[in-house]
């Protein structure tokens, strides 16, 4: 795991959980007017009565739907004014008994869906009952469904069925209430599936509120709400590697920023709030482009192929959307530079247009992690390329705005944001003097008085910030005794980077070397002292541990070889 996801360097990063954001579980609106308790009772009182001295028929299947109607409206009155929530539920429930075996009829299907809702919303936000709730939410959605079969007509709405109680200047949903209940119903379940954990169940919840919305113009939040949630579901796809649906929906969110609001939605256009959801639509497209190029570089390092996404994913489209420039980044894995090369620029043009709203002014926070980003951007596409001068290249131009953002953050106010850039600084030095070094010793080409000072150079910078990074923990000028499980592993494998960087310096001296050498010993005892008290460490990198005893082991025998040597040696590797 990179060191940046374990300090979790930027706190405004996206989580996929975010892509289910589109439900704050905010409470459905409704018909009914809560000073209106009285009248509302006595309505209901009236209509029991007179259903009780019916024996059956189309009256009293009519005053059925009158009273259910009022159940529901009674039922919200109690929850809103806070009185009795024992109540309220008791009034749901009644409304959706009452019209048993009728619920998908015109006059009822309102009264039991919005019921319904209410039902999972109390059991979800009051009772966090989680099992509960999508019991209710499931209900509604077979409701919903079989309506949609029965096409009974439009849904009875309760000014029609109350006309005296609920007057229909008071109605919020007037535009489609029924699409509007469906889309509560489609919010909550939502909610209910992320608290357990039912990650491919939101997704196409998701989707189908996005769609919904997008076919029947109905947006119950900003339609800038829309363009994000869209555009934010992506990175729940391709956590599936469904790159396809991931990138469909990104374009969709493009578009509608770019194609749909300016022309219906003229008054949100070019607003703050319009720069900010474009600025975090180009994330979500370069956090897309990241994935596919990590998983590219695992598929062409390893030779692995990755899991194919779930086949109930396939319908995961928006049909009848003309969408334009989906093309602008591929839903394929690269194999060869050139397209690593096209998968890159595209992720960083989008990460420039991020930066254009998030600049370090505004928020250095996410601006650290938009350059942290960049920076991984050309750490991968030099995995796709074999020149090792051009992946050096590769490496400067990745680390140019993070050499920038370190020298400029605070370090007492953003500690945990500088060793994360400390870190990464010191990996990535690290690696170009690993290109310098291997290139001239594996290949035992005769070292240049510039390259000697190019690899000392990186291997200096390298070590420059690991140091850093490691005396950022430092307590009265050493490592404290134990370090939280965090950070443990990330601060003794910068000893052994330390240990590796300084070994692989250049020089012409022995005694140099002999001081390399020794400095090497501590750096690797450091390590070695450190999980003998904290014997958990150990267990965190076995591995590593056990190459720092190996060199701890070898450097006398080292030493003693170096003393030997007689006479002056052109350098000393």
């Amino acid at each position: 795991m990179a060191l940046q996801d374990q300090f979790h360097y930027c706190n405004n990063t996206f989580s996929h959980y975010e892509a289910f954001g589109i439900s704050n579980l905010n409470l459905q609106p409704y018909e009914s007017n809560v000073n209106a308790k009285e009248s509302m009772e006595e309505l209901y009182h009236t209509l029991v009565l007179k259903v009780n001295s019916l024996n059956g028929g189309p009256e009293e299947k009519k005053l059925n739907s009158n009273l259910a109607a009022a159940c529901y409206q009674l039922g919200r009155i109690y929850y809103d004014i806070g009185d009795d929530s024992t109540m309220a539920e008791s009034m749901f429930i009644k409304a959706i008994n009452t019209v048993k075996d009728h619920e998908s009829e015109a006059d009822n299907i309102l009264s039991v869906i919005n019921s319904l809702n209410m039902l999972a919303y109390v059991e979800e936000k009051n009772n966090e009952d989680h099992k509960k709730a999508l019991k209710y939410l499931l209900e509604a959605e077979t409701v919903y469904l079989k309506y949609n079969e029965m096409r009974s007509g439009p849904a009875t709405i309760a000014p029609k069925l109350l006309p005296d109680y609920c007057p229909r200047r008071r109605m919020i949903t007037s535009k489609n209430p029924l699409i509007s209940a469906r889309l509560f119903s489609l919010f909550y379940i939502i909610e209910v599936y992320r608290h357990l954990d039912l990650i491919t169940n939101a997704i196409i919840s998701t989707h189908q509120v996005l769609k919904l919305q997008l076919e029947s113009g109905l947006f119950l939040q900003s339609p800038l709400d829309w363009a994000l949630s869209s555009a934010l579901i992506s990175n729940s796809l391709v956590e599936q590697n469904a790159y396809q649906q991931a990138r469909h929906h990104l374009a969709a969110a493009s578009t509608f920023m770019e194609k749909i609001i300016p022309i219906k939605f003229t008054n949100l256009y070019n607003s703050e709030a319009y720069r900010h959801y474009t600025a975090d639509i180009s994330r979500c497209w370069a956090r897309y482009g990241l994935r596919l190029l990590k998983k590219s570089k695992t598929r062409l390092l390893k030779h692995k192929s990755h899991r194919p996404f779930p086949t109930i994913f396939n319908n995961l489209f928006f049909n009848n959307f003309n969408m334009w420039n989906e093309e602008r980044m591929t839903q394929y894995y690269v194999n060869n530079y050139e397209d690593a090369l096209t998968l890159a620029n595209s992720i960083l043009v989008n990460l420039t247009t991020t930066k254009k709203y998030y600049t370090f002014e505004r928020t250095s926070n996410y601006y650290t992690g938009l350059s942290m980003d960049t920076c991984t951007v050309y750490k991968l596409l030099t995995s796709f390329q074999d020149n090792p001068d051009k992946m050096g290249k590769l490496f400067k131009k990745g680390i140019v705005d993070l050499e920038i953002v370190a020298n400029r953050l605070n370090e007492e106010t953003c500690m945990n944001l500088c060793r994360g850039i400390w870190y990464e600084l010191g990996t990535v030095y690290s690696d170009m003097m690993d290109i310098t070094y291997e290139r001239h010793v594996k290949n035992k080409l005769v070292f240049m008085d510039i390259t000697i000072k190019k690899n000392n150079r990186y291997s200096s910078s390298a070590i420059r910030y690991y140091l850093k990074f490691v005396e950022s923990f430092y307590v009265h000028s050493k490592l404290p005794e134990l370090l939280s499980d965090q950070y443990v592993k990330p601060v003794l494998l910068a000893h052994l980077h330390m240990a590796r960087c300084n070994n692989k310096k250049i020089v012409n001296q022995k005694n140099l070397k002999l001081e390399i050498l020794f400095q090497c010993k501590q750096y690797y005892q450091t390590v070695v002292d450190y999980c003998q008290k904290d014997p958990r460490a150990e267990t965190m990198m076995p591995v590593e541990i056990s190459t720092c005893k190996e060199q701890l082991l070898s450097i006398p025998s080292r030493v003693d070889q170096l003393l030997k040597t007689k006479g002056p040696a052109k350098y000393y590797v």
